[in-house]
């Protein structure tokens, strides 16, 4: 991919390190000139010049991409057609990847993993309720800005990318057989299908990151691509405490129901999966707090007396 380093798109935009490379596309650290700043750079695959229809399609997709606004959503800046190749310019999040924290810490806390899903919903809530899917939703996509989110979920801020670019690369005839390449891990079954999706299959999808960051692997593993998505398609999972034992039963319960093979029988938008996300925080927040209580009086301070002994001071015999 050093092909493009070093090469100035649209008079601005100066290529200068190659990050990653995708199914669909490759990602470089770009500079723009003309604000003076960092921006990631997706260089997509090629499309078919003579099929002005796929062209067309692609160059809708992309500025209808670029149009979503959230704080959970990477911004995409430009997209620019050159050197017989397409752009996509994109805010630029140094990392990690929640696939990267996976990897470091083997796996994540439950309220961490609810916190991290619970602001993927609020960017999907907005993204479905405009008629968008995001087709992809994986840890590779998730990307973590705050310094502490390896440490607290009180400075954990979520960023998701590549909303709308697997649309855009079906339009365009850019995947093989509507399965994203490498990301079977992830499909939901009516995608595994090859059936119709819905914003149901999001959250399916957001169900098997959950299961990954709760456990440290996704539910179904297989020698092929193939064979997991016939999983998804036909298999249920395995039970999560069956891989950490500390997950909260009502946590689980969560995943399981986003999990289901059917989407009526999943949660019905985000909007309510986030509801039952926060309501679960709560209550293991509550229920830490209640075990802490007895704790904190046991080493109270003791009084006169044998150690560990309590007297009130205002006690006293006539």
């Amino acid at each position: 991919m050093t092909q493009f380093e070093g090469t100035l798109i649209a008079g601005r935009y100066e290529i200068r390190e190659h990050v990653a490379t995708g199914g669909m596309a490759s990602v470089f650290k770009t500079w723009d000139h003309r604000v003076e700043r960092l921006v990631a750079i997706k260089v997509l695959r090629s499309l078919d010049k003579n099929d002005l229809r796929a062209v067309e399609r692609f160059s809708r997709e992309a500025r209808a991409a670029a149009a979503l606004a959230h704080s959970n959503a990477v911004t995409i800046y430009d997209f620019i057609e050159e050197y017989g190749q397409y752009f996509l310019v994109m805010e630029f999040i140094p990392g990690p990847t929640l696939k990267q924290l996976i990897g470091q810490r083997r796996h994540l806390q439950s309220l961490e993993t609810i916190e991290i899903a619970a602001q993927v919903c609020a960017v999907l809530q907005v993204a479905h309720a405009r008629g968008f899917i995001h087709r992809d939703i994986k840890p590779q996509n998730i990307m973590l800005v705050s310094s502490g989110a390896t440490t607290t979920t009180g400075n954990l801020h979520v960023k998701l990318t590549d909303f709308g670019i697997v649309r855009v690369a079906e339009e365009a005839g850019l995947t093989n057989s509507g399965i994203v390449l490498g990301t079977a891990d992830y499909l939901s079954p009516e995608q595994a299908r090859g059936e119709k999706l819905t914003a149901s299959s999001d959250l399916y999808s957001l169900g098997v990151v959950m299961f990954e960051m709760l456990t440290g692997r996704p539910p179904f593993i297989g020698p092929t691509a193939v064979s997991i998505a016939m999983q998804h398609a036909s298999t249920y999972p395995p039970s999560l405490r069956q891989f950490n034992t500390n997950v909260p039963p009502s946590l689980e319960q969560i995943v399981n129901r986003v999990l289901e093979k059917e989407p009526e029988d999943r949660f019905h938008s985000a909007a309510e999966m986030q509801q039952a996300l926060h309501q679960c925080a709560r209550e293991l927040t509550e229920r830490a707090k209640s075990a802490a209580a007895p704790a904190a009086a046991h080493h109270a301070t003791p009084g006169p007396g044998a150690p560990g002994q309590f007297y009130p001071s205002t006690f006293r015999q006539s």
